[in-house]
């Protein structure tokens, strides 16, 4: 299978850039519709806040959720803000290298990583992370992208009683440089939201949900 792709961390993690003040410690709700919940808190040591975004799925798969994510090339048809994405190199089963690039509105500089994937699967409640950290050096700078190097992302999938399926991203990032206060206010909410609420229409598509990944355990349910 293709390894991870990293958009949800530049779609989503951008949107994870604003500044919160010392005493918020907590996730705090910033939006809540269509079933989807999207949270930022404040990190210690960063001016920049972390992201998460929460939805839960019925009548879904753990593998159709890992295929799509690891259709690295299908990064443009759900990620928000995705241009581009792909494997520069391929690990194992369930590691990679995975280069990304989203376009950003006018004046913002475009950004782009390359970041290194790795999944893991919870033998007890079967729980799939993906975990995603940006890397140095391994790919060239492109003119007119500005490349993160400080950039960490998680994906979690997790099998609930009921046989539906909770599925969260996290992420937080430096930016880089400065970003407007406008686009931070979008990114903080609108992209992770908008990213989700695609993942979950695409993910119900022919081609995902009927996926099959060998390192994933399914639920006795399913």
């Amino acid at each position: 299978m293709k390894a991870a792709a990293i958009y949800f961390l530049l779609a989503c993690s951008l949107a994870g850039l604003m500044a919160t003040s010392a005493a918020e410690e907590q996730w705090n709700l910033r939006r809540d519709r269509d079933s989807i919940q999207v949270y930022s808190k404040k990190v210690e040591g960063s001016a920049y806040a972390a992201v998460k975004t929460i939805t839960v799925m019925e009548n879904v798969n753990l593998a159709s959720l890992v295929a799509l994510i690891a259709d690295a090339e299908a990064c443009p048809t759900w990620a928000d803000k995705c241009a581009e994405s792909y494997v520069h190199e391929q690990i194992n089963e369930t590691e990679a290298y995975v280069y990304t690039h989203n376009a950003m509105p006018f004046p913002v500089k475009d950004r782009d990583v390359i970041a290194r994937i790795r999944w893991t699967q919870n033998p007890e409640n079967l729980e799939v992370t993906m975990e995603s950290v940006a890397m140095d050096g391994i790919l060239d700078t492109v003119r007119g992208r500005l490349r993160l190097t400080e950039a960490t992302a998680s994906w979690k999938f997790l099998p609930l009683d009921n046989g539906a399926i909770q599925i969260s991203n996290e992420a937080h990032i430096n930016p880089g440089s400065n970003l407007p206060g406008w686009i931070t206010n979008i990114l903080l909410v609108d992209t992770p939201f908008e990213t989700m609420k695609s993942f979950i229409a695409e993910v119900i598509k022919p081609k995902y949900r009927n996926a099959a990944v060998g390192f994933i355990k399914e639920s006795s349910a399913d």
